[in-house]
């Protein structure tokens, strides 16, 4: 039984080959004048000709352009403040990311900062809470995220040695151009870390204390299958159009909510990882799958039904009542063994991350609620955290 929800997913998707094509006349539709760039140097943007491109584009609708680059992953507080300044001095209408995540969510931190006077860093520390924000628009080239249509921005703070994020509707794009075709030059390891992270996005959301299977349910497991189907050969595929279109389609419904309605999620993966992020810049799909394994290892006899599911819907592994315990850590070997599949570390080993800053990283967890913990189909503390990371090394 799904329990009440509201959502509303208003971005607007132009997906397909030559998506990028449509932006003139689809921002100028939109009433846009004047738009903020944004992008990470990234040198595909030039040899490819795209942003000359799209800034002739645009320009043909006599829509104005000026940019900002260097978003770097786990985009920078810093930064973000930089465009703030720029699109407030310039009167921007809207803030066009080109790239992955990073650069998403550093546009949409950019404009949640330009339509007010209050310090950006207030609304990821939750001492203010954002009303609105100037519009912000896609074109993805990384799919990861699923940054394109969430109502979710995470930036680090360097200074401070935090990497937070803001949950809120208004900081979803207003629109978004998906073509697959300009993902086939992604190098392997972005392209796995890219699936990694859709993999635990819908993780999050599937792991939940409900214990009734429904509609969502087989949604979720129907991703994650198909995930594990495909995710190894566009790999080995690199420029399969189908394969490419199916992982980029897949990283905007596990992230914009579309299998996470109606149910309490998760989320203690994410947050204990994105520690290694925050204090060691180690990539977000890396932190991902370091963590996933171990903290499902440490979990998964709270609730092994659910887990012994997975393991049979997923990864076909054999399940009866008899075996449920078997069949539930069975599932958590074959996460691990899929991930080493795509060449994705499953320990900070396997990443050469550095195993003596616990304490500090645990510093920096938002331990919340009366029991003082995270997560959703099991509360974690901060000793349950500690046993986790020292699970993972």
């Amino acid at each position: 039984m799904l329990q009440d929800f509201n959502i509303c997913i208003d971005t607007k998707f132009v997906f397909g080959k030559d998506a990028q094509n449509q932006i003139g006349r689809e921002l100028k539709q939109m009433g846009i004048h004047k738009v903020l760039i944004h992008h990470d140097n990234g040198k595909f943007l030039y040899d490819t000709g795209l942003l000359e491109q799209v800034e002739k584009l645009l320009e043909q609708e006599g829509i104005e352009t000026l940019e900002l680059g260097g978003v770097q992953p786990n985009p920078r507080l810093s930064l973000v403040r930089e465009g703030i300044a720029l699109a407030k001095k310039e009167q921007v209408d809207l803030v066009l990311a080109i790239g992955g995540g990073s650069v998403i969510d550093s546009a949409k931190a950019i404009g949640l900062g330009a339509v007010t006077d209050t310090d950006v860093w207030e609304f990821f520390t939750g001492n203010a809470v954002p009303e609105r924000s100037l519009p912000t628009g896609v074109i993805l080239t990384c799919p990861a995220t699923g940054s394109e249509s969430s109502a979710v921005t995470v930036v680090n703070n360097t200074d401070v040695g935090m990497k937070l994020l803001v949950s809120n509707p208004v900081v979803r794009p207003a629109i978004a151009f998906m073509n697959p075709e300009l993902t086939y030059s992604l190098p392997k390891f972005l392209t796995a870390c890219g699936v990694v992270d859709m993999f635990s996005h819908v993780c999050e959301r599937y792991f939940t204390p409900d214990s009734e299977i429904g509609v969502i349910d087989r949604m979720s497991e129907g991703i994650l299958k198909t995930l594990v189907e495909i995710g190894p050969k566009v790999l080995e595929e690199p420029s399969n159009y189908s394969y490419r279109a199916e992982i980029m389609w897949i990283g905007t419904i596990a992230h914009n909510n579309t299998v996470g309605i109606g149910r309490v999620q998760d989320w203690a993966t994410h947050e204990i990882g994105n520690e290694l992020s925050a204090l060691y810049d180690t990539p977000h799909g890396a932190t991902l799958s370091i963590i996933m394994g171990s903290w499902m290892r440490y979990i998964y006899q709270k609730s092994p039904e659910r887990f012994a599911r997975y393991a049979k819907e997923v990864f076909g592994v054999e399940w009866t009542k008899e075996n449920t315990l078997e069949a539930a850590y069975a599932g958590i070997l074959k996460t691990e063994e899929y991930f080493r599949s795509m060449g994705m570390p499953v320990s900070f080993g396997d990443f050469k991350v550095p195993t003596d800053e616990v304490e500090k990283m645990l510093d920096q967890i938002a331990f919340r609620g009366e029991d003082d913990s995270i997560g959703g189909i099991v509360r974690l503390n901060r000793e349950d955290c500690r046993r986790i990371y020292e699970m993972a090394f």
